[in-house]
């Protein structure tokens, strides 16, 4: 006798956006006092485009439910998405069925190298040393 499976509805992959506003709508939810916080950055909440590495998201809620969100984003399409490309501190993002421009992952590529990733590890631990109150 053969067997059957009934293979049951999965629930799609929540995108980046729907991270994102979810997790507003949780903060505002136990902070109904607030107007506005900040939080990290959710790499690809603003769609495609190159994301400052540890960017912080500055969300402001203007009345119940409705909120705007203002991030560390540059679009694939913006007249100097090239040069952030070519900025460690950047990286691109486009989702799994979408292209990166060639010239931006080209001009990324550059910006990952071990040595280039090694500037980036040094400047962010001098961020952190200054943001703790440490000498500089």
């Amino acid at each position: 006798m053969d067997q059957f499976t009934a293979a049951l509805p999965t629930e799609p992959e929540p995108t980046p956006e729907q991270r994102a506003t979810d997790a507003d709508h949780a903060w505002f939810g136990h902070h109904p006092q607030a107007t506005e916080y900040r939080r990290p950055m959710i790499l690809g909440e603003f769609g495609p485009g190159l994301y400052y590495d540890g960017g912080r998201t500055h969300v402001t809620r203007f009345a119940e439910g409705l909120h705007a969100c203002v991030g560390q984003f540059t679009a694939f399409a913006d007249p100097d998405a090239l040069r952030v490309a070519r900025t460690p501190q950047w990286r691109p993002w486009a989702p799994e069925d979408a292209q990166i421009p060639e010239a931006i992952r080209a001009a990324d590529a550059v910006c990952r190298t071990p040595e280039a990733q090694a500037v980036l590890a040094l400047l962010e631990a001098e961020d952190k040393i200054k943001s703790e109150g440490g000498a500089a």
